[in-house]
């Protein structure tokens, strides 16, 4: 295909030479490569006609200013040849003889032909970028046969590169950042193994998002948790109603690209681990569920002298405060209470607090909690104690 493809551009580029003649052939040359080579600088003017267009989403920005760019260097040089063109062609079909006139015109298209050729040449390399990038998804996200013909096309036709060693020298003009592909390694991995999904919730730069009305509609969709579970084409989960609605929400994706954008390689490490080597060194970042027995071995400590009877009294004071409780500690120095009940099934928020760090230990501040300001300490990694209602309450980290 990859053969095929090159035939096609040089043979019908190499026509179009020879109609075009050397001069305008030449000047098309150097537009191709000049718009290639200053696609990237030019973008970041160019990136600012995007929203004059209507293509404020950040997706438009990773591709389309080069695109744009190429395309207006690429205008000046073929009205250039034009021109330039236009006052050769006056000269020989006014000015001279009617044999200097045919040997110049059979002369000037055998010359286009090989021009064109060459330009051809070009073509074919420029056409195989958007394969070469667009392949390189389509890989990821491929389930068989079922994927769609243009994708099986994509990902064939980027194998063929790679085997016959073309892939190196499109991979110079590649103008993908590394992160789009680190993203795309990352949604495959989340993808293709749906277990992660509860680790990606656990991302401590997550966290935040996940508080966020549409998140939280994503995660309580039944029909999406089965699309993902089962492993449906990636196509289908992008075509989901919910997923739509955030991947066009230019807000949301770039409050995502702040959050996490440069820090995709410990979001995998992340995934495919459960350490972050960003975030491990503040144990409190996570999701903290209520431990009732970890905090009535707390009372036992605390109190040594207690009878059974005194215990179970304890135990039926604690358990209505703790039973649904939940803290969540996000990198922003937010601590968030929550707690589940029969008739709130998902976690209603009831205090928005603070942390700070505070030595080895950190201090956890929550409006309506008694005391506000607790100093709070996290034991082994795994369990934090919180002084609450005259109580030290244990939370297990999840995860």
């Amino acid at each position: 295909m990859v053969w095929l493809i090159a035939l096609v551009c040089m043979g019908l580029v190499g026509v179009v030479g020879y109609y075009q003649g050397p001069v305008r052939g030449t000047f098309s040359f150097f537009g191709l490569v000049f718009g290639a080579v200053l696609a990237g600088p030019l973008s970041a003017l160019t990136k600012h006609l995007l929203p004059l267009i209507g293509l404020d989403h950040p997706i438009w920005g990773i591709f389309v200013p080069q695109a744009i760019a190429f395309v207006l260097v690429m205008i000046i040089f073929l009205i250039a040849g034009q021109v330039l063109h236009q006052k050769i062609a006056f000269y020989f079909k006014y000015k001279a003889d009617d044999v200097t006139r045919l040997s110049w015109q059979k002369m000037y298209s055998r010359v286009g032909f090989c021009v064109g050729l060459l330009n051809g040449s070009i073509c074919f390399l420029l056409l195989m970028i958007p394969i070469y990038v667009g392949g390189y998804f389509t890989a990821e996200a491929q389930v068989g046969e079922g994927d769609p013909l243009s994708a099986r096309f994509l990902t064939q036709t980027r194998a063929e590169l790679q085997k016959d060693r073309l892939d190196h020298v499109v991979a110079a003009y590649d103008p993908m950042p590394p992160q789009v592909y680190k993203a795309a390694d990352i949604a495959a991995l989340v993808l293709h193994n749906p277990l992660s999904e509860a680790r990606l919730s656990h991302y401590p730069p997550l966290l935040q998002l996940a508080e966020r009305p549409e998140f939280k509609n994503l995660a309580n969709d039944v029909s999406l948790q089965q699309l993902i579970q089962t492993q449906s084409k990636v196509i289908e989960i992008i075509k989901y109603p919910k997923v739509q609605a955030i991947l066009t929400n230019a807000a949301i994706t770039a409050d995502v690209s702040v959050l996490i954008g440069n820090d995709l390689d410990d979001l995998q490490g992340f995934l495919m681990t459960g350490q972050s080597a960003k975030y491990d060194s503040e144990p409190i970042l996570g999701i903290w569920t209520g431990n009732r027995i970890g905090t009535m071995t707390q009372v036992r400590q605390g109190q040594p002298g207690l009878t059974p009877l005194q215990l179970r009294e304890k135990e039926q004071d604690i358990f209505p405060i703790l039973e649904g409780l939940s803290l969540t500690a996000i990198p922003n120095g937010q601590m968030i209470l929550k707690k589940s009940t029969p008739n709130s099934p998902d976690n209603a928020v009831v205090a928005m607090g603070t942390w700070k760090r505070e030595g080895a230990d950190y201090q956890v501040t929550l409006p309506g909690s008694h005391p506000e300001t607790s100093d709070v300490r996290i034991e082994n990694g795994n369990q934090l104690l919180l002084p609450k209602d005259g109580y030290v309450l244990v939370f297990d980290k999840e995860m």
